[in-house]
């Protein structure tokens, strides 16, 4: 098993809006973003206005735009998941558009991103049906952070969070150490490990699912969580005595607290 990082999603710092007083307007605002962008017609003029996108933007990049040719004359709805998980000009836009919530280029890339969600969500009600219930599991994120924002995280505990882009995860607590590498003598970062408890029982408001079998690096055991996912943070702990990496435990919300919080 390969356990080098496909890129560097991990050296980027987490784009997130917290539940509390001062950004709650804006993290209602995000979540019904994402509920209208699901909800748009999914026509051939959305792919042609998104491939228009694409090239006007890698107007000056003949490999990306080799990369554009090809996902044009490939790609269909049930690719989503592999295009996405490839290192190329769709991710990095894909992502750079929700971090930064830019309403205009996520209307633009709608097409790709009511597919990508779709997938995922099918996956999701694949594993979560009335007569199999996946086994609670915990899941791995490794994180290169600047020390700043770990303080940041550290008056967080008990806070609602909402995570802007999509969230690669894995279930195997070795490749997601392997994904955090930092220099001895870099002060100004440091290796800290996001792990999350998934609940069965509880109803969630996005789809997560393991994309194994869709990514293109299926040896990294991914657990793909949807956009504007949704999760408490528990508390902050050391992982082990060997290991002095700190530890963000997130719980999962369940859709009823959400429903409560977001009408009331």
């Amino acid at each position: 098993i390969s356990c080098e990082p496909t890129y560097d999603q991990t050296l980027i710092s987490l784009s997130l809006l917290v539940y509390n007083q001062e950004q709650a307007s804006a993290f209602i605002a995000h979540q019904r973003t994402i509920d209208t962008l699901l909800c748009l017609p999914h026509t051939k003029e959305s792919f042609i206005e998104m491939l228009e996108e694409f090239r006007r933007i890698y107007s000056d990049n003949e490999v990306a735009l080799v990369d554009i040719n090809t996902f044009e004359q490939t790609y269909n709805s049930n690719t989503a998941l592999q295009w996405y998980s490839r290192d190329s000009f769709l991710y990095r836009l894909i992502n750079k558009a929700l971090r930064s919530s830019d309403v205009d280029m996520m209307f633009k890339m709608r097409y790709f991103l009511i597919d990508l969600y779709v997938q995922l969500d099918g996956l999701y009600k694949e594993t979560h049906t009335f007569y199999s219930r996946p086994m609670i599991e915990k899941l791995y994120r490794g994180q290169i952070m600047s020390k700043t924002e770990f303080e940041y995280f550290k008056q967080l505990p008990g806070q609602m969070i909402s995570i802007n882009t999509f969230l690669s995860t894995t279930t195997s607590l070795q490749i997601a150490l392997a994904f955090v590498h930092l220099s001895s003598n870099n002060n100004d970062f440091i290796r800290v490990l996001f792990c999350i408890e998934t609940n069965p029982s509880v109803q969630h408001k996005r789809p997560y699912a393991n994309i194994s079998n869709f990514s293109m690096f299926n040896d990294e055991d991914e657990v793909l969580f949807a956009m504007g996912s949704l999760f408490r943070i528990q508390y902050i702990d050391k992982l082990d005595k060997i290991n002095n990496i700190p530890v963000i435990y997130l719980q999962m919300v369940d859709q009823k607290e959400i429903d409560y919080n977001f009408l009331t």
